[in-house]
C-alpha cells in the first residue's frame, strides 16, 4: 500500500507548479510581482500595527509628534491613518485575505473572478468593523471614530430603523457572504475537513479492548503488526478516504476529483511512417459507381402512354469522373491527422475502417477499454481545429459495430449529379422516387414519397433547400408520366418554381396567392374524403389496390350498365402531390391551414395524396407538435440554432451543417439522423428538361382547381361572387335538410362558425336559402334539380376556359393532341 501512495502523491505536486515553474520565460516577472505583492503587504501591515494617534495627519489629539512614531514613516503614518479612520479593526481581515491570496501565489495556485472576491473580502471587513462599532463603540485606534467611519455611520442608520437585534442580523449574514464569495471552496470546505480531522483524532485514541486484553500476545501474533503499524495504516487510510470525498481544494480550478487507482501506462505513440502504413492498408469504402454511360433505355419507366416521350438523359450534367482517386488520398491523409490528434489529446483509439461521402467522412475508431465516449465530445472543436475543418461530428453509436463514429468534412467535396442517381437503378419497386443524394458512405440515396408518406424540408437560404424541392421534382419528371402523378406547386416567393410552370404534370397552375392555396388544401380534403368514399364502395383499402382493378371488376362491383354510367367510374386515379415552398406565409394565411395539413397527413396516404413541406423557419409555431408528429420524413439542411434542430430532428447536429446540400435527415424507418449530400440540379438542366416536356405535351389542369377561390374573399355588390371551395356541398347538405341553419354546416363540413356563416351569406346571395328572420332558420328555396341547373348556368357565364382541361379530375383518360407531341430542340 505505501508504495502506490509514493508516485501518487508526486503525481498531486505538480499539479500546481509554482509560479517559477510554469515557464521558463515569464518566470522572473511572476515572481517580481509576487515580491512586489509581498513587500506591500508587510509594509501596510507594520504600519498598522505601530499606528500612533499622535502622527500626522492625525487629528484626534492637539499636539503632534515632532518625530513620526510609525515604523512605516509618514507614509505609513499616512496610509494607517485613512484605514483606522475609514474601516477601523475590520482592515485586518481584509489583511488576512490578502495573506491567504499570496501564500496560494507562491504555491502555483490560480484564481477566478478576482475583482469578485475582493469585493467578499472588504464586505467581510466592513461587517467585523460593524460589530466592533455595536457592541463595544469606545474601543478603537482612533477618538470619535474607532470603529471606521464606514462602519459607524452605518451602524447608527441601521440601529434607528430595524433595532440592534436586526443591525446584528444583517451584520452576521454580511459577515457570511463576505467569506463566502471571497473564500468560496474553502469555507464550504471546513465541515468536511473538521470531520476528518475528528475522524482521524479518533482513530488514534486508544480504547479499551476487553476481548484484546484477555487476548493478549495471540491476538498480535495473528495480525503480524506492532500498535505503531496500525496506527500508520488507519492515518494512511483515512486520508486515501479524504482524498476520495472530493474536497475541493480552496484555489484549485480543476473540479474533477482524482482518481484513487494509477493510471495505466500509455501505449508509446506511433512513428509517422508506422502511422502512414497502418493507415494506408485500411479498408476505404467510396460508394459504388456505374462506370459505363447510362442509356435511356436501361430506365424502368413505363412508356406505353402513346403521344407522350420521356426527358433523356442527355438533358443532365454528367458525373465527376476522377473523385474517388482525389479523395483517396486526401482522407487518408486526414485518418492520420486524426489518430494523432486523438493522441495528442490523451485518447487512446484507432481508425479501423474509412467511409468516404461525397461532403463528409466517417471514420470509425476504435477507443481503448474504459474510455468514455463524453472524452471525444469534450475535444471536438480541438480536434477540427487540428484537422483544418469547420466541425467534426461525433456519432456515438454505430448500429452492429463497436466502434465510435467521427465524420470529418472532406477537403475535396463531390457534387452528386441526378443523372448518376437515375442510372444506379436505385429507384426498382418504388412508386413515387426521390433521388435525394448519396449517404455519408457514398451510396444514393433515393426514397419512394409513398413510404414516407410526406416529406417535411427545412433550411436556412442558400443551405440547399430549393435545389432539393427541385430535385424532387424532377425525379418524377424523368420517372412518371402526367397520368401517374399531378403536381400542385405552391410558391409565394414566385421565383423558385415558377421554371416548371406549364409542364403536363401540374393539376393547376403554380399557386402564388396564399389565400388560394388555403383553399386548394381544403380542395384537397374534400377530394381525399370523396376518394375514400369511393375505395368503401369497391372494396378496397388503397390506391394501388383500385388501380390494380380491372374493368370487369370495376363493371362488377359499381353495377354498370351503359357508357354514361361508366364515365362516372374512374379507371385509374393518380396520385397527387402537394409542394408547399414556404410552410410560414401559408400558415400565417388563415388558421385553419394547419387543421387541413394535419388532417392531410394523417389520412390521404392511402388515397395516394402527399405532402412536401419547405420552410426556411423551422420554429414551434410554423412546424406545431401535430404537423411534425405527422411527418416521419423530415430533412434539415443548414439551420441557425440547435434549437430548430430539435424541432426538426429532434436532435441537435443540423446548425453545424455545411451548407450547399449538407443536409441530415430521418425516416419512418430509422428515426436516427443520418448525414447525406443533397443532388444538384442546376438551372441550366431544370430549364432544359422543361423545355422539353413543354414541347411535348400541354398541361391538363382539373377543372374543379381552376373553379378554386381565396377562402378570405368574398365580394358584395355587382362583382360576381367568389365562392368557397366548399360552396357546392353546403348547398347541398342545406337544400337536403330543408333549412338554412350555420350551425349544421358547421357539423357537418367541421369548419369554424365564421366560415359556415360566410356560406350561408352567400347561398342567401345567390338565393338558394331566403332571407335572417330572427331565431329562426332561414327558408331553403329551391331544389336540388334546381341547384343543378343554377350552378351549370353560373359555370357558363363565369367561367372562361383558358387551357385543356380534364372532364375526369383524377385521371388523364386521352393522350395529348398530336401538335403537342414533338422532338426536342434544343
Amino acid at each position: 500500500m505505501s508504495s502506490t501512495a509514493i508516485p501518487r502523491r508526486a503525481a498531486r505536486s505538480t499539479k500546481h507548479p509554482s509560479p517559477g515553474t510554469k515557464g521558463a520565460a515569464s518566470a522572473p516577472a511572476r515572481w517580481s510581482l509576487w515580491l512586489l505583492g509581498a513587500g506591500t503587504w508587510l509594509f501596510v501591515a507594520v504600519s498598522l500595527l505601530s499606528f500612533n494617534a499622535a502622527d500626522a495627519p492625525s487629528h484626534t489629539v492637539a499636539v503632534h509628534n515632532d518625530v513620526t512614531q510609525n515604523l512605516g514613516g509618514g507614509l505609513g503614518a499616512f496610509i494607517a491613518y485613512w484605514i483606522q479612520y475609514l474601516i477601523g479593526f475590520g482592515s485586518w481581515i481584509i489583511l488576512g485575505g490578502a495573506a491567504i491570496w499570496l501564500f496560494a501565489s507562491a504555491t502555483g495556485r490560480t484564481f477566478e473572478h478576482r475583482v469578485l472576491r475582493c469585493i467578499g473580502m472588504l464586505l467581510a471587513g466592513l461587517a467585523v468593523s460593524g460589530f466592533n462599532a455595536l457592541w463595544f463603540p469606545a474601543s478603537g485606534a482612533i477618538a470619535g471614530s474607532p470603529a471606521g467611519l464606514v462602519a459607524h455611520a452605518s451602524v447608527d442608520w441601521l440601529d434607528g430603523r430595524i433595532g440592534m437585534f436586526g443591525t446584528f442580523l444583517v451584520l452576521l449574514v454580511a459577515f457570511l457572504i463576505g467569506l463566502i464569495v471571497a473564500l468560496d471552496q474553502l469555507i464550504l470546505s471546513l465541515p468536511g475537513r473538521l470531520f476528518n480531522l475528528v475522524s482521524r483524532f479518533e482513530f488514534r485514541m486508544p480504547r479499551p479492548d476487553l476481548q484484546g486484553l484477555l487476548a493478549g500476545p495471540r491476538r498480535l501474533a495473528i495480525r503480524g503488526r506492532s500498535h505503531e503499524e496500525e496506527d500508520y495504516e488507519y492515518e494512511y487510510e483515512d486520508e486515501e478516504e479524504y482524498e476520495d470525498e472530493g474536497v475541493e481544494d480552496a484555489w484549485d480550478e480543476d473540479e474533477e476529483v482524482e482518481e484513487e487507482e494509477d493510471e495505466p501506462a500509455r501505449a508509446p505513440m506511433k512513428s509517422k511512417k508506422e502511422l502512414r502504413n497502418k493507415i494506408a492498408k485500411l479498408p476505404l469504402r467510396i460508394g459504388s459507381r456505374n462506370r459505363k454511360q447510362p442509356k435511356d433505355e436501361d430506365l424502368q419507366r413505363d412508356e406505353s402512354y402513346e403521344g407522350y416521350k420521356f426527358p433523356p438523359l442527355e438533358l443532365l450534367a454528367d458525373p465527376e469522373s476522377n473523385f474517388t482517386e482525389k479523395a483517396e488520398a486526401s482522407v487518408r491523409r486526414q485518418a492520420e491527422l486524426l489518430e494523432q490528434a486523438l493522441e495528442t489529446y490523451g485518447i487512446e483509439g484507432e481508425v479501423e475502417g474509412i467511409d468516404a461521402g461525397p461532403t463528409v467522412t466517417l471514420y470509425s475508431v476504435q477507443l481503448a477499454p474504459g474510455t468514455k465516449v463524453n472524452s471525444l465530445s469534450r475535444i471536438a472543436n480541438d480536434v477540427a481545429r487540428s484537422l483544418s475543418v469547420q466541425n467534426i461530428r461525433i456519432v456515438p453509436n454505430m448500429a452492429g459495430k463497436t466502434t465510435v463514429g467521427i465524420e470529418v468534412p472532406n477537403l475535396v467535396r463531390e457534387t452528386v449529379a441526378m443523372k448518376e442517381l437515375i442510372a444506379s437503378g436505385q429507384d426498382q419497386g418504388m412508386i413515387l422516387p426521390m433521388f435525394m443524394g448519396k449517404d455519408s458512405s457514398g451510396e444514393p440515396l433515393v426514397l419512394d414519397l409513398v413510404r414516407m408518406p410526406h416529406v417535411l424540408i427545412a433550411g436556412t437560404t442558400g443551405s440547399g433547400k430549393s435545389v432539393c424541392i427541385n430535385s424532387i421534382i424532377m425525379s418524377w419528371l424523368y420517372m412518371k408520366r402526367p397520368d401517374d402523378v399531378k403536381l400542385i406547386l405552391v410558391d409565394p416567393k414566385m421565383v423558385e418554381l415558377g421554371q416548371f410552370a406549364d409542364i403536363p404534370h401540374l393539376a393547376c397552375p403554380v399557386v402564388t396567392e396564399m389565400g388560394k392555396a388555403a383553399a386548394i388544401l381544403e380542395w384537397a380534403v374534400g377530394k381525399m374524403e370523396e376518394r375514400y368514399t369511393l375505395f368503401q364502395e369497391a372494396g378496397v383499402r388503397d390506391i394501388a389496390s383500385y388501380n390494380a382493378l380491372t374493368e370487369d371488376e370495376k363493371a362488377e362491383i359499381f353495377d354498370i350498365q351503359n357508357e354514361i354510367e361508366k364515365t362516372k367510374v374512374p379507371q385509374k386515379l393518380n396520385y397527387i402531390v402537394f409542394i408547399i415552398d414556404e410552410l410560414a406565409d401559408l400558415m400565417l394565411t388563415n388558421k385553419e391551414v394547419e387543421q387541413s395539413i394535419v388532417r392531410i397527413a394523417q389520412k390521404a396516404r392511402a388515397v395516394g395524396i402527399h405532402l412536401v413541406l419547405a420552410t426556411q423557419r423551422p420554429q414551434a409555431n410554423v412546424v406545431t407538435g401535430l404537423i411534425k408528429s405527422n411527418m416521419p420524413c423530415r430533412v434539415s439542411f443548414r439551420v441557425a440554432s440547435s434549437m430548430d434542430s430539435r424541432i426538426v430532428l429532434d436532435n441537435k447536429g443540423a446548425e453545424l451543417l455545411l451548407g450547399n446540400g449538407d443536409m441530415m435527415f430521418v425516416t419512418p424507418a430509422n428515426p436516427n439522423p443520418q448525414r447525406a449530400q443533397g443532388t444538384f440540379v442546376s438551372d441550366r438542366e431544370s430549364r432544359k428538361v422543361v423545355r422539353f416536356l413543354k414541347d411535348v405535351a400541354k398541361p391538363s389542369f382539373e377543372r374543379s382547381l381552376i373553379q378554386v377561390r381565396n377562402v378570405d374573399t368574398g365580394r358584395d355588390g355587382d362583382g360576381p361572387t367568389e365562392f368557397d371551395p366548399l360552396f357546392d356541398d353546403a348547398a347541398k347538405i342545406l337544400i337536403e335538410s330543408g333549412r338554412g341553419s350555420v350551425s349544421l354546416i358547421q357539423r357537418r363540413l367541421a369548419i369554424g362558425y365564421s366560415r359556415a356563416s360566410r356560406l350561408v351569406d352567400q347561398m342567401a346571395q345567390v338565393g338558394i336559402i331566403g332571407e335572417h328572420v330572427g331565431s329562426k332558420a332561414r327558408e331553403v328555396l329551391v331544389t336540388l334539380e334546381e341547384w343543378e341547373k343554377m350552378k351549370s348556368m353560373m359555370e357558363e357565364e363565369e367561367f372562361e376556359e383558358p387551357y385543356h382541361v380534364d372532364e375526369d379530375p383524377d385521371c388523364l383518360d386521352e393522350p395529348a393532341p398530336e401538335e403537342f407531341a414533338g422532338e426536342y430542340l434544343d
